[in-house]
């Protein structure tokens, strides 16, 4: 198993104990690690806005069925996507913008 992955089956079980009954004595620390990963999960998104393109692994290009290269489609042939939390915080500095 990755350690996205980790991260990630941590974050369910977490939000199924903090919300239901399974074990009511942890709730109040299951809400405060689901807020210690939301906060560490942002600051990741502010400081390393980009990560890799699933499709190409981060190449940037596939090799065809005949020997030739083509770019990814999804990255435009970076390599790099941004982020869902680094999209998420652009849309609310965009709205904070237009507040204004």
């Amino acid at each position: 198993m990755t350690p996205a992955t980790v991260v990630r089956l941590t974050a369910v079980a977490l939000a199924i104990v903090a919300v239901s009954d399974v074990a009511p004595q942890a709730r109040g620390h299951a809400w405060l690690a689901l807020t210690a990963l939301a906060l560490v999960y942002g600051l990741a998104c502010w400081a390393f806005p980009y990560g890799k393109c699933r499709p190409c692994k981060g190449m940037g290009r596939f090799h065809g069925g005949l020997g030739g290269i083509r770019l990814c489609k999804r990255c435009d042939g970076s390599g790099l996507k941004l982020r869902a939390g680094r999209k998420f915080l652009n849309s609310l500095r965009r709205h904070a913008r237009r507040g204004r």
